[in-house]
């Protein structure tokens, strides 16, 4: 009986001590993973600082590598537009400038271009050099930016009125750099104008290029540099910037804002005039005002693109000329609007509406259009939106409002001068004549 007590009393001790051991093996896993989940974290961690130094070091390398090349380059500038890089050393005793311009063409198969204009920071006037990967290897010719060249004519090398010595380039992959020697005149000045940009397309045969992007930074990569102070400006205004404000301004008043209210006008004062010609006052002036700015801004945009020799986006240029002639035809239709009695006034109606409205789409299209191009800020689209919107929740609500009108007027007589005003103004789109007490049917 003893024995077997002894012999119990060892199996509990035993089944304690096993039990303290798989707890302690369990706490020891614990802390193991807990360790090694610690280990994980800080590792993402080093590789995210060394990921985000290593991206550091590779936007400032550009002008570290330009420096430390052969070349020794004592100056270097990070460009503001298209993550380019100019480099340069000046030679006093000779007044001489080497030059390195690196940048990245959009596809391996691209080109990349940088020039100085000795007139103005624009693109027309650049004397460029411009390189590519061609079958022979990589090259860089010269190019004359020229009027029509921004008009659409073929972008092919020629003589430049600057002194470009010792030009060559380097590629990797889609990167690009264009060493140059500028011999600088005896009186000229250390602050020169220059321009870069970057295409996707190169014609192999003539070395023609094709045309960059026309909107974004490719239409503002162009800045004023002081050489010897290394000094630049970057917020160069664009070339006719303010005409082009003025167009876009009295274009959006004109077109965007007047013509719409107009149309609004005819379209739910008339059922809710009760008979007064209020209406038909509002309407014609805003029409009347929108189609004068209107053609003010027009001729605003021909001038801009006789300025920039055809240079305009072709959607933004046929897309403004079909809003103005069809504006025009709507003008010149009121004079030939048939009599209320005629057996042409209703497709005339139906005509004048359909154009009005499709004007509307149009101008609603080319405005948006505007100003992708002009880029004037986020707050300037957001506002033009914010109108549209109220415009647009104004005519929903002015719809419920003569629709519920017609069908709570459509079981009364149609004698009840209510009732035959909207139910012209909804089926027959009729037009007030200020001068009669009725209502024409147009």
């Amino acid at each position: 009986m003893f024995r077997a007590q002894h012999v119990s009393s060892l199996f509990g001790v035993l089944r304690d001590l096993s039990l303290h051991s798989d707890v302690k093996i369990s706490h020891q896993r614990i802390e193991a993973s807990m360790m090694e989940q610690r280990g994980m974290r800080n590792l993402v961690l080093l590789c995210t600082l060394m990921c985000a130094a290593f991206g550091v070091a590779l936007s400032a390398k550009s002008c570290n590598l330009l420096k430390s090349s052969k070349n020794g380059f004592k100056a270097c500038q990070m460009l503001p537009k298209l993550s380019s890089t100019l480099a340069w050393t000046i030679h006093n005793e000779t007044n001489k400038i080497d030059f390195a311009f690196s940048g990245t063409a959009p596809v391996a198969s691209g080109w990349v271009g940088w020039g100085i204009n000795p007139t103005a920071a624009a693109m027309v006037g650049t004397q460029a050099l411009i390189a590519f990967q061609s079958g022979q290897g990589a090259i860089v010719h010269s190019y004359a930016i020229t009027g029509p060249i921004k008009g659409g004519a073929p972008c092919v090398p020629g003589n430049l009125s600057l002194d470009f010595t010792g030009t060559s380039v380097e590629i990797s992959g889609t990167e690009i750099t264009i060493f140059a020697t500028l011999t600088k005149k005896s009186n000229g000045s250390w602050t020169m104008n220059h321009v870069w940009n970057e295409g996707s397309t190169v014609d192999l045969d003539t070395n023609a290029i094709g045309p960059h992007a026309m909107s974004g930074d490719s239409v503002a990569s162009a800045s004023i540099i002081n050489l010897e102070t290394n000094e630049a400006s970057g917020d160069v205004e664009l070339p006719h910037q303010k005409l082009k404000d003025r167009h876009a301004i009295i274009s959006a008043v004109g077109w965007g804002m007047l013509l719409p209210l107009g149309i609004m006008a005819a379209r739910y004062l008339r059922p809710l005039s009760q008979g007064s010609s209020a209406w038909f006052y509002i309407h014609v002036t805003c029409q009347c005002t929108g189609y004068i700015l209107g053609v003010a801004a027009w001729v605003l945009g021909m001038k801009l693109h006789s300025y920039n020799h055809g240079a305009v986006p072709t959607k933004h240029r046929n897309i403004g000329i079909s809003i103005f002639a069809m504006a025009t035809l709507q003008v010149t239709a009121l004079a030939l609007r048939p009599k209320p009695e005629s057996k042409l006034r209703n497709s005339w109606n139906v005509y004048h509406h359909s154009i009005g409205y499709a004007i509307i789409i149009l101008i609603i299209i080319n405005i948006f259009e505007g100003l992708d191009l002009l880029r004037p800020g986020v707050k300037w689209t957001n506002t033009y939106i914010v109108f549209l919107i109220v415009l647009g929740v104004i005519s929903l609500v002015l719809e419920v409002i003569i629709w519920s009108m017609w069908l709570r007027q459509r079981s009364k007589s149609n004698a009840d001068p209510v009732h035959v005003a909207l139910g012209k103004a909804m089926g027959s789109n009729a037009y007030r004549n200020p001068d009669q007490k009725t209502m024409d049917v147009v």
